[in-house]
């Protein structure tokens, strides 16, 4: 087996491994299939920025399809296209990132950036949190030094034929009382619309930050994993192909005795008569 049949080998097996990854990506040719974004597949083609993976044009992918991504927003691919054109950016990685969040993955997110915003709005006290009411004065001037002793009073059987009149727990308002606490008024109280109102603003930042701190934080990432993995294979690869051809410099100035070019302007020949 010569060198040049390993190299083609080589080769072959590379793009192999290259199509099977870019299978989970909008590729060009399969571009028009998408909806939405695919009757603009003949605009797309011909931005070449949108293919290319160098690393002026997929940083910036990184960065917005992580935090696009995390947002909680229908037509997701359609805003990924937009942002694409708007900053000149690879589409591919921009479209893939944006199946991250999917039927399977989206109640993880959505649940951990929300406590991630509620956590920054707390921290920066931006939070609309209910006030506690300040507990009861005590007089402790009081010149007794034996305090007073309360008998407790003994607890009454209850009566089988009478209604049972306690509250029956309730784990879904439970699990809402344990995430929204700090929105809400105390138990007992009626939600009125102002407080539906600041819910509803508090949920929305609060979601909204935490998709962009954790978006960024990811494409952080992702963005140190290509410069620190995909680049120096890059180069190490580049660096290691083998030379196929070899050109050599040559003269192209004609000599006085070699013959003229044929589009060179030749002068005809006298044709005076002695």
């Amino acid at each position: 087996m010569t060198d040049e049949h390993k190299h083609r080998l080589l080769q072959f097996a590379r793009i192999r491994r290259a199509k099977f990854w870019l299978r989970f990506m909008p590729r060009r040719a399969r571009f028009h299939t998408y909806p939405i974004v695919g009757r603009f597949a003949a605009f797309a083609r011909h931005r070449s920025y949108l293919w290319r993976f160098n690393y002026p044009r997929v940083r910036p992918a990184f960065y917005f399809g992580s935090v696009l991504t995390l947002i909680p927003i229908p037509g997701q691919i359609p805003l990924g296209f937009l942002l694409c054109l708007l900053f000149r950016t690879n589409f591919m990685i921009m479209g893939a990132l944006q199946f991250v969040s999917n039927p399977a993955t989206g109640p993880f997110f959505l649940y951990g950036t929300y406590k991630l915003g509620a956590i920054t709005l707390d921290l920066t006290g931006l939070s609309n949190q209910q006030e506690t009411p300040p507990a009861p004065a005590t007089f402790e001037g009081s010149l007794d030094l034996n305090p007073i002793i309360v008998p407790s009073v003994a607890k009454a059987p209850p009566d089988l034929e009478a209604p049972d009149t306690e509250p029956r727990p309730t784990p879904w308002l439970d699990r809402f009382y344990k995430i929204l606490g700090d929105q809400l008024p105390p138990r007992g109280q009626p939600i009125t619309a102002q407080a539906w109102v600041k819910i509803i603003v508090h949920l929305l930042a609060a979601q909204l930050i935490g998709a962009i701190i954790a978006g960024l934080a990811m494409g952080a990432a992702l963005d140190l994993l290509w410069r620190w993995l995909v680049l120096p294979a890059a180069r190490h690869h580049s660096a290691r192909k083998p030379v196929t051809a070899v050109v050599t410099p040559h003269s192209t100035a004609f000599s006085n005795t070699s013959r003229p070019p044929l589009n060179s302007a030749v002068e005809p020949p006298d044709q005076t008569l002695p």
